[in-house]
């Protein structure tokens, strides 16, 4: 399997998402997240399965299951996600 750095990017919409590629430690995501995004209030890390379509203007980013022709590891998680007070303690009021 491929190894991919962690590099934490935005791509959400109404929504604060961020994702990387790849299949990294959740704790270890989490802290460069919540560094590189402070105040979006991320959570609910998760490991997921996703293929790419090109949009006008971007990329549009499915989830499928594992094995899924063209799906890549990603790691992934949103604003208020679960237990996003425990990762953003130092900016929760």
């Amino acid at each position: 399997m491929k190894n991919y750095p962690l590099e934490i990017e935005s791509v959400g919409g109404d929504t604060y998402i961020v994702m990387s590629r790849g299949h990294h430690d959740l704790e270890e995501f989490m802290a460069e997240a919540t560094k590189e995004y402070s105040g979006w209030f991320l959570g609910g890390p998760k490991h997921m399965w996703c293929k790419t379509t090109p949009v006008k203007g971007g990329w549009l980013y499915n989830f499928v299951n594992e094995g899924a022709r063209g799906a890549w590891p990603a790691t992934y998680c949103w604003e208020f996600g679960d237990d996003y007070k425990r990762y953003n303690a130092e900016v929760t009021p």
